[in-house]
């Protein structure tokens, strides 16, 4: 987006530049659903027609989310990513605290559905997604050996920000419950 509204260059011809000089890397992009990149939700052919553009420009992994986990808003995405050939990894947005089960609502077994509704969709890997970094190391440890146990084949990644500062050690305790992959960036 910046590519295109402050530096007045074709985000796509940006991209196919860096795929030449980088052929051996996975690029991945993080994809909203039926809202592609924006921020309102976007014509089905129009979110099929991106897909099918940024795959040819160079992205490999399309990293779909939905910030509210509502799996209708996922569904586009998810298909126009593997329609246009990409490795689609389905993000579960983690909020909450699910060592505490008088939060409510985000409690170990809502992920644990929401995980297999995610496989069923046909994903390639499902991503833990800590956008506000509330993922603690026992959350983390529980989470993901819970998506382990119950996904045995499935390649689990997580990615938290750093907000409350724990973040190193919840990707310690992802990667020792099973995790295929942590962000450290």
């Amino acid at each position: 987006r910046s590519a295109a509204s402050r530096c007045h260059e074709c985000p796509w011809q940006r991209l196919e530049r860096l795929r030449e000089e980088v052929p051996d890397v996975p690029f991945q992009m993080l994809l909203r659903g039926a809202n592609a990149v924006g921020y309102t939700n976007y014509p089905d052919n129009l979110v099929y027609r991106f897909c099918k553009q940024a795959a040819a420009s160079g992205i490999d992994v399309f990293r779909v989310f939905d910030s509210l986990n509502y799996l209708e808003n996922l569904k586009l995405g998810i298909e126009a990513a593997g329609e246009a050939g990409g490795f689609v990894e389905a993000a579960i947005c983690y909020t909450g605290d699910i060592t505490d089960p008088s939060k409510g609502k985000y409690t170990l077994d809502y992920y644990l559905e929401y995980a297999r509704q995610l496989a069923q969709l046909g994903v390639h890997s499902i991503a833990i997604k800590d956008m506000a970094g509330l993922l603690k190391p026992r959350a983390a440890a529980l989470l993901v050996g819970a998506i382990r146990k119950e996904l045995p084949d499935m390649l689990i990644h997580v990615h938290s920000h750093d907000t409350a500062g724990n973040s190193l050690a919840s990707m310690l305790s992802a990667a020792e419950a099973g995790a295929d992959g942590v962000d450290v960036a």
